[in-house]
């Protein structure tokens, strides 16, 4: 891949104005997210694709490009990955299928698939090959990452609103910019954003 390292997004950068899928099929695969990732990070070395966007509604692993074992499953399982290649820009995105890991499988068998057409057929070149999925938009910073707000407020997803409430008004004490030395506006605005959250799903 270059110098450039591979940027794993979230939440999911869908290009404005590409089709959705109106119905999605069961992933066929049993692969992880975490090894269909792998699998389509290669293809991309394998490519010697830059500038890589890779992005979903899955949170990615902060220590290297990849996505935990255990995750909540998304509403929208759609995947899209950013590229370049001999300085043009391309878009694959899919969400044909129910599940992330599905969608992003079938992304990296879609990129082996040209790639090897390229390598057996002289005239099947990357470029031909590729030619549908160009883009003029590459997303140069992602939208800021939200933590879930259970995350936020030190509680567990299924907690009941007594706990949720009893744990803004303690973690209030702490980040209020009136109250706390180290407190901020920012910080006490993510705190009521995560207990509007909460409570909007226990209504």
């Amino acid at each position: 891949m270059s110098n450039d390292a591979p940027r794993l997004e979230y939440p999911l950068l869908w290009a404005m104005g590409r089709p959705r899928a109106e119905q999605r099929e069961p992933a066929r695969s049993k692969v992880s997210l975490a090894r269909a990732t792998d699998d389509l990070l290669y293809e991309l070395q394998l490519l010697g694709a830059t500038a890589v966007i890779i992005s979903c509604n899955v949170e990615p692993l902060k220590q290297f490009p990849g996505y935990p074992d255990q995750y909540e499953a998304p509403i929208d399982p759609g995947v899209a990955v950013y590229l370049t290649l001999n300085g043009v820009s391309y878009l694959f995105a899919c969400d044909d299928f129910d599940a992330v890991q599905g969608n992003m499988r079938d992304l990296g068998q879609l990129l082996r698939e040209k790639r090897m057409l390229s390598q057996l057929h002289a005239s099947a070149t990357i470029e031909r090959e590729f030619a549908g999925y160009k883009t003029a938009t590459i997303p140069m910073e992602g939208p800021p990452r939200r933590k879930p707000w259970w995350k936020v407020l030190y509680v567990s997803p299924d907690a009941p609103l007594v706990v949720i409430e009893a744990a803004y008004k303690g973690l209030a004490k702490t980040v209020h910019s009136d109250v706390a030395q180290a407190g901020s506006d920012v910080a006490m605005a993510e705190l009521n954003r995560a207990v509007e959250e909460a409570r909007l799903t226990r209504l």
